[in-house]
């Protein structure tokens, strides 16, 4: 098994009618979200967000903005790293071209969300994350994957309070 290099990126897509571009993930850990993935031997954190763009869903990227990131206490199906379980992030908000072609060992499900669309999934999370549903339950109907509730909230992409905030980071550790 591969051991985590402790840092990756995430990409949020969107398009000019202000939807996201998001899917089931088809692996560890459960939940909808954009491209991410382990920086790895790609190069800069740049050349790693082109790469899963590519790897992911077929596309090309024509630009990158760096938004936010930092430590996060998240798992992966990894080995944990020599920084133990946890990613340095990197967040860029991305434009694309190209076909999109997904990868069926990466992703399902893939739809252009709306804004309304990915904030029911956003409280899909926080139920879950206040106990209102199980993992089951959760795992069949996935609401967002937990560690992209911070990076979306922090883009004001949702909103979700402080406290249940605090509950989504509790859970994804």
């Amino acid at each position: 098994m591969k051991t985590c290099d402790n840092t990756s990126v995430g990409i949020v897509i969107t398009e000019h009618q202000g939807r996201y571009l998001m899917f089931d993930r088809a692996t560890f850990p459960p939940g909808t979200a954009p491209v991410a993935g382990h920086i790895d031997n790609h190069g800069t954190a740049e050349d790693a967000a082109r790469a899963e763009v590519e790897e992911e869903l077929g596309l090309t990227v024509t630009g990158l903005r760096n938004v936010t990131g930092s430590w996060r206490n998240n798992p992966c199906r990894r080995l944990p790293g020599t920084r133990g379980t946890g990613h340095d992030w990197t967040i860029y908000q991305a434009t694309v071209t190209g076909d999109l072609t997904p990868s069926a060992r990466e992703a399902k499900n893939v739809r252009w969300l709306t804004p309304y669309a990915l904030q029911e999934l956003a409280d899909r999370t926080v139920a879950y994350a206040q106990g209102r549903l199980t993992d089951a339950e959760f795992k069949a109907a996935p609401g967002i994957e937990l560690v992209w509730m911070q990076w979306l909230a922090h883009i004001s992409a949702i909103h979700i309070s402080p406290d249940d905030l605090l509950r989504v980071d509790r859970l994804s550790r």
